[in-house]
């Protein structure tokens, strides 16, 4: 499991779908993993939204023995090099 979300580090996700998506595929996994290893704890899934999205992946009734836990930030703008002397943020930068 940690192999698989590893791949995911500073990954961009640009929209709400793609976002929900990988939601389901952190939740999806650990099903997949459930049934592989039946005789092991089924794994947890818990998603919290604020500005930023937290899921923490652990052993159900046992949350302190962590398997990963991912943040998703929004991102508040981009930057792009241009040659004019006044480098501006693009439109639907910082809001």
């Amino acid at each position: 499991m940690n192999q698989w979300i590893s791949t995911f580090t500073h990954v961009l996700i640009p929209d709400e779908l793609s976002r929900d998506a990988f939601i389901e595929a952190v939740r999806a996994k650990a099903s997949m993993l459930d049934e592989e290893f039946p005789r092991t704890k089924p794994l947890r899934v818990d998603v919290s939204r604020n500005n930023d999205i937290h899921i923490e992946v652990y052993p159900d009734k046992n949350p302190y023995n962590t398997v990963f836990i991912v943040h998703i930030y929004p991102v508040r703008g981009e930057f792009r090099f241009c040659e004019s002397t006044n480098p501006k943020i693009l439109e639907g930068g910082l809001k």
